[in-house]
């Protein structure tokens, strides 16, 4: 089998020139949101500028083939000196799942192959760390076979459940599996009794941002309670979001789907719609709806409408809220994988990172669930804050 050629773009003027390109490969490659370059440039600039960029571009007979976008840090440790990581562009701050190799069907092994492998005989980094692959993605094999050698130690280890929706069959199949089918056929009926009871779909480029901000205020008196929300309550993270939408909206991706009542968006889905996939990112309601259960009749008639539309799968992403579980048919699961050279410096890191991972459990245990939230709380501030 002959391979594709890499190119291995370095810097940060990596993903300069690469957008037409790496647009048409994900487009063709009908990937995730989170493998599109405007996830990339923008997670990039807001929420990793120190990050230096690594994209490995295969290429055959000069045409973009399979991309690989990478992040190298640079981690000191005491004594030892420093090691070079290398992550995936657009990895755990966005709230990424399902980061890979970039390619479309027909050429992904081979597209794969040569970009792992070129990644393998590369002698310049000392860890790689993929997080958020699917444990079913096509790259697992051909990673395990490229760093299959002396010297080198691969670990994988679990990360999150995504919960998913099977939506063959129609709704009311779909309906008929949940646990919440007859709560929500009469909270729906009484929604649909109110004034101004009006559920909305926005897509286009020039109402994603507005949307988006309607979302987020949604988004954040649901979550103020807790003293904020882990996913935007960092500045960087709204500019981020605030920077992606429009881009996004306009490869038609972003879809928001809104549940209005008396005049006002009462509830909110941000979602992305991809061929066959419909993505659940994030959601917010007006905590003085609760009463009326917005969120459950905006889940249902956005479950409902991605059925009619042709998808095949509504995507939960990670994260096992009973919400989710009480829709889900099935799951995915993500994993991080680390491949690690010999050397004292990366194995202190790894003991180090296992330590404190360790730590983090042991607490979560002692503490009574009072102190775990306070903590939280502490932290969602400090973040807001932008400190």
């Amino acid at each position: 089998m002959r391979l594709p050629e890499v190119e291995v773009r370095s810097g940060p003027d990596a993903l300069r020139g690469l957008e037409r390109e790496w647009k048409a490969l994900a487009l063709e490659a009908g990937a995730a949101p989170f493998l599109s370059w405007e996830w990339a440039d923008a997670w990039l600039r807001h929420l990793e500028p120190r990050q230096v960029p690594r994209v490995l571009c295969a290429r055959d007979g000069g045409a973009l083939v399979g991309i690989l976008a990478l992040g190298e840090t640079t981690r000191g440790i005491p004594g030892l000196g420093s090691i070079k990581r290398l992550g995936f562009l657009g990895e755990r701050l966005g709230g990424a799942d399902y980061l890979d190799v970039l390619a479309a069907p027909a050429n992904r092994e081979r597209a794969t192959r040569a970009i792992l492998g070129s990644l393998a005989v590369s002698g310049d980094w000392d860890l790689l760390e993929l997080d958020g692959m699917a444990r079913d993605s096509h790259s697992l094999d051909a990673l395990r076979a490229a760093f299959d050698r002396r010297g080198v130690t691969v670990r994988e280890s679990e990360r999150y459940v995504c919960p998913q929706i099977a939506l063959q069959g129609g709704f009311e199949k779909v309906l008929s599996r949940s646990s919440r089918a007859d709560n929500y056929r009469r909270r729906l009926r009484k929604a649909r009794a109110m004034a101004g009871f009006e559920y909305r779909v926005v897509r286009g480029e020039a109402e994603a941002a507005a949307a988006f901000e309607r979302f987020l205020e949604l988004h954040e008196k649901r979550w103020s309670a807790q003293g904020g929300s882990d996913a935007l309550g960092r500045p960087a993270a709204r500019a981020f979001h605030r920077e992606a939408v429009p881009s996004l909206a306009k490869a038609g991706v972003v879809q928001f789907d809104e549940l209005w009542i008396d005049g006002a968006c009462r509830a909110s889905i941000y979602g992305m719609d991809t061929p066959g996939v419909f993505y659940f990112f994030q959601s917010g309601y007006d905590p003085a709806w609760a009463s009326a259960s917005v969120g459950l009749v905006l889940l249902g008639l956005s479950i409902e409408a991605a059925t009619e539309r042709g998808a095949l799968v509504y995507d939960f992403l990670h994260g096992t809220e009973p919400y989710k579980l009480e829709w889900a048919s099935g799951h995915r699961k993500t994993v991080l994988l680390r491949v690690a050279r010999a050397g004292l410096g990366t194995a202190m890191l790894l003991a180090r990172d296992a330590a404190e991972a360790m730590a983090r459990e042991a607490a979560r245990a002692i503490l009574p669930a009072a102190a775990v939230e306070a903590l939280r709380r502490r932290r969602r501030a400090r973040e807001q804050a932008g400190l």
